[in-house]
């Protein structure tokens, strides 16, 4: 077979470099390179649209934490105002119920002295001392027993006080989420962890 210029053989491609055993052929290791560098190129691009997937999965994540802590707030001033409306409604109960005893202890009392000057007009002595400590001595009894209805009354607010126990729905599993968000390492859930808790009722 005829060489052409350069010792090389007709029809043959590539580069050829003297070494210690000869000419080598570069066209193999050009070949090699090149594969190298594609496949290198194309982890890259898995990599990234991997991680372009883990964000879109943690900010849709984050969308729905938020969601679910709107939904937990809802709930939770519903139940405020529940709950605060009942403990009114025992207060004005309790309230009305006062109201009432004063109006009975007052109307019982104004009908005593009503008596007691009915009796002492028939002996001719509704204008005398005697009237007026009578009048003094039903009006001490009257106020003693507002007192002590007014003391009974307290008793029964406070307890209402103290025996309030309001109900609210149950975070937990908000709460819950939030950790395995926080736990998945990505900013986009860490991030939106702390966007939605920082909005929930406590």
């Amino acid at each position: 077979m005829a060489l052409g210029s350069g010792g090389r053989r007709a029809g043959t491609s590539g580069s050829r470099k003297s070494g210690p055993g000869g000419y080598i052929d570069t066209s193999s290791y050009d070949a090699g390179a090149a594969l190298q560098q594609r496949l290198a190129s194309e982890q890259w691009d898995w990599q990234k649209k991997l991680y372009g997937q883990n964000q879109a999965m943690m900010a849709e994540a984050g969308e729905g934490m938020t969601g679910l802590v709107d939904q937990y707030n809802m709930s939770f001033q519903e139940a405020k105002d529940a709950n605060e409306s009942r403990y009114n409604d025992m207060l004005g109960i309790a309230d009305a119920g006062q109201d009432v005893r004063s109006g009975e202890v007052n109307r019982a009392f104004a009908g005593r002295e009503s008596d007691m000057l009915n009796r002492l007009k028939g002996i001719g002595a509704a204008n005398t001392s005697i009237a007026s400590t009578q009048k003094m001595g039903i009006e001490r009894e009257r106020q003693n027993a507002l007192d002590k209805s007014k003391m009974s009354h307290d008793d029964r607010r406070l307890g209402i006080m103290e025996r309030r126990t309001d109900d609210y729905p149950e975070n937990d599993i908000i709460l819950q989420l939030a950790q395995m968000m926080g736990q998945s390492g990505g900013p986009g859930g860490v991030g939106g962890m702390v966007n939605a808790l920082s909005g929930m009722r406590v």
